[in-house]
Parts: C-alpha cells; structure tokens; sequence
C-alpha cells in the first residue's frame, strides 16, 4: 500500500489521506482524488496468518493484557 502512495506522489496525483490501517486492523487503504476530483479509495484487506498454538501456557497473562489494550483503542477509535 506503502508503494502505491508514492506511486501517486510521483506521478502528480493528490493524496487526500495517506496509506496507512484504517477501520481496525488488517484494512490498509490509501485515498486520492481521480483528474476530476472525485474520491479514490485502494484498499486490501490483509486478516492475520494462522499462528500455531502453543501448548505452554506461559505469556498467557500478557497475551491477556495485550487483548485489552487492543480492545481499548478499537472503543476509543468508535
């Protein structure tokens, strides 16, 4: 998504909000205005590979501690 931002600078084109995460995670997009100015959205939608599971419970109270913290910034955001 990165190189499509500076695909777009490159060649001109204007880049009304820059590539980044929006709407949660794993939704990467990058909006820019077409030659008529209207509102151009790229997107991917990239969900989080599989990770195998562990059979140690160790880290399971930060993995916890992890999940709230991502839990209080998605109702932060809204």
């Amino acid at each position: 998504m990165f190189a499509l931002g500076a695909f777009l600078d490159e060649n001109g084109m204007t880049v009304l909000d820059p590539p980044g995460e929006y709407y949660g995670r794993n939704y990467y997009a990058v909006y820019f205005a077409d030659p008529d100015g209207m509102k151009l959205e790229a997107m991917i939608w990239a969900p989080p590979k599989a990770r195998a599971k562990s059979a140690s419970r160790s880290g399971s109270k930060s993995k916890r501690k992890a999940s709230a913290k991502r839990k209080a910034r998605a109702a932060r955001r809204g």
